[in-house]
């Protein structure tokens, strides 16, 4: 598998933002305190955020009253997206076998695993569209 812990850890930092946004604590939410709460080192929440960012996911603000908030509304939002930014467009399975065997039988094992492994990726974005944010917060409150 090749998506990076970096995709998971991102769902939460979204999760986290919108909620605290939902519940009105926050207008933005500092680097530090998402950090702290969610166990992120900082350096890899910079990159996390970066990348969200670039997507427009997420806008930040400096100065004093600044931070992070969400640029969407959480239903707008969904795993996908998240995916998309993190990994852009990276393959879940490597699909290159570089192997020494020639000929028919060796060329259509090959192929029978790149597309079971295709499709298997296209299904679970597939589902990963489904899913949004909004959804995940009402499910948090379940």
């Amino acid at each position: 598998m090749s998506y990076s812990l970096s995709f998971t850890k991102s769902i939460l930092v979204v999760i986290f933002i919108a909620d605290k946004i939902r519940q009105e604590q926050y207008e933005f939410l500092s680097t530090a305190d998402i950090s702290k709460y969610l166990s992120i080192p900082k350096p890899t929440l910079v990159k996390i955020l970066q990348n969200l960012n670039t997507a427009n996911i997420i806008e930040t603000k400096e100065g004093k009253r600044g931070g992070i908030r969400l640029m969407k509304d959480p239903a707008k939002i969904t795993v996908f997206d998240i995916l998309e930014a993190m990994e852009r467009g990276k393959p879940l399975f490597q699909t290159s076998f570089n192997i020494l065997a020639e000929g028919k039988r060796p060329n259509n094992a090959q192929k029978a695993i790149r597309n079971v492994l295709n499709n298997a990726e296209k299904q679970l974005k597939n589902e990963l569209t489904k899913k949004t944010i909004a959804e995940i917060l009402v499910e948090m409150n379940g």
